[in-house]
């Protein structure tokens, strides 16, 4: 009974509380449109400071306004007929602009934003327009993929079953909608031409009863099977195909965690580094110590393909950084798929050691938009969708973003740099023979 009647007075006390706040003790906060009047200054922050003519690429003009006290106003409170955006050139320009237009390939456009009826207009910005990837490849390169799944017979007992087929099918076909740019309108985003295909026949020949899917289930994973980044146990299991005819990935169940930083310790090291004698030194892409592959040269798990923590696969909500704050946390797995294939990472993470990280680690494209993690002492920044850099604002798409990116945009540099790898790289000849799809 005692207890009741404190409860009782502690609800009486909180709703007194409540009903002795004055409206003057409220903050009210005012979304409806602003006078036009109220804007003072306006700035423009585009989303990349390039864009690809070929009609589906667009640039996003993103005006940010001030009032006389300098600060912000929400976009929602101003009226997009407001805004009038214009070029140097006296090109026809909107909030989201692209074009098709051939005769400004190889061009800069300036652009500004201005307030209808004012003088007031923003600093001009500019974009240079560059020409389609269709206009370099024009063919379809397709790689046999085969998904290796590793279960532990606990984690198939307690955990739901075996990983579903069906998944893989759906995380193949966003692995597709990413190279082929169907969900982006990136302004240098491009459709790759390249494909990912379930291979349909084993390295002996044999038709595969479920495409591209093989799997394993072992009693336990053990400490000393994650030796070498998994090498001898995946190879003493006949596990690595060919890569000459296969992409491999394996999917590895570490439920209770036996590799510490499972993703920069083990998928992220999957760059491509041999290169076909004779290949000119001066062509080869930066970034990797290439070396010409020698006669009787073996290949190993990391050489091969992508090794992948199943357990990653469908987490939706991912960290920015590890615990460290110096590192990504797990990525997608399309991220290690853009390494695999020789890209590298747009978002540098400090080592916290100031006049050590005095630039942004390079990513060797052009065309991306490269930014900081963190700063020098490890606080992190741009950890949401959107990001800011260079004096841009951008929605994080590209493959090789951090964690909290969507991935779902390959650049036109990115692209071409891939194609070289594919074309240049023995370990990643896969598309060149059709023996995973015919068996012969």
């Amino acid at each position: 009974m005692i207890k009741k009647r404190a409860l009782y007075m502690i609800l009486l006390l909180g709703l007194q509380s409540i009903w002795s706040c004055s409206p003057e003790d409220i903050t009210y906060y005012n979304n409806e449109e602003v006078d036009i009047a109220t804007i003072a200054r306006v700035i423009l922050e585009p989303n990349q400071r390039r864009l690809i003519a070929d009609g589906h690429a667009q640039l996003d003009l993103r005006p940010v306004m001030f009032d006389q006290k300098g600060i912000r106003i929400p976009d929602t409170r101003v009226k997009e007929e407001w805004l009038e955006y214009t070029s140097d050139e006296d090109i026809s320009l909107s909030r989201h602009f692209s074009t098709t237009e051939t005769s400004l390939i190889g061009k800069t456009v300036t652009i500004r934003v201005k307030i209808k009826g004012t003088d007031i207009e923003s600093s001009p910005d500019s974009c240079r327009i560059i020409a389609p990837l269709e206009e370099k490849y024009t063919s379809d390169i397709i790689i046999p993929v085969i998904f290796h799944i590793l279960q532990t017979k606990e984690d198939i007992e307690s955990y739901g079953g075996p990983y579903s087929d069906e998944k893989i099918t759906l995380h193949l076909s966003k692995l597709n909608n990413l190279f082929a740019g169907t969900t982006s309108v990136n302004p240098v985003g491009v459709n790759t031409h390249i494909r990912f295909e379930m291979a349909r026949y084993t390295p002996e020949g044999q038709k595969m009863l479920t495409p591209g899917i093989e799997r394993l289930t072992i009693q336990e994973l053990n400490a000393a099977d994650t030796i070498n980044g998994f090498a001898d146990f995946l190879t003493a299991r006949h596990l690595l195909w060919p890569p000459e005819r296969y992409m491999n990935i394996w999917l590895i169940s570490d439920r209770k965690n036996k590799v510490n930083d499972f993703a920069n310790t083990i998928s992220a090291d999957c760059y491509p580094h041999y290169v076909y004698p004779g290949t000119p030194a001066d062509n080869r892409p930066e970034g990797i110590a290439w070396q010409e592959i020698s006669p009787g040269t073996t290949f190993g798990p990391k050489n091969a393909g992508v090794i992948y923590k199943l357990q990653e696969l469908d987490v939706v909500s991912r960290e920015f950084s590890d615990k460290s704050y110096l590192a990504s946390a797990n990525n997608e797995l399309a991220y290690y798929i853009g390494c695999y294939l020789g890209l590298f990472t747009t978002c540098t993470f400090s080592t916290g050691t100031p006049g050590i990280d005095v630039e942004l680690k390079p990513d060797y494209c052009d065309d991306t938009m490269n930014y900081w993690g963190t700063d020098f002492m490890n606080r992190t920044f741009n950890t949401s969708w959107y990001k800011q850099a260079q004096g841009c604002y951008f929605r994080s798409e590209n493959i090789m973003d951090d964690p909290t990116g969507l991935h779902i945009s390959v650049s036109k540099n990115q692209c071409e740099r891939i194609r070289w790898v594919l074309e240049n790289c023995p370990e990643r000849a896969a598309w060149k023979n059709d023996f995973a799809f015919t068996g012969k």
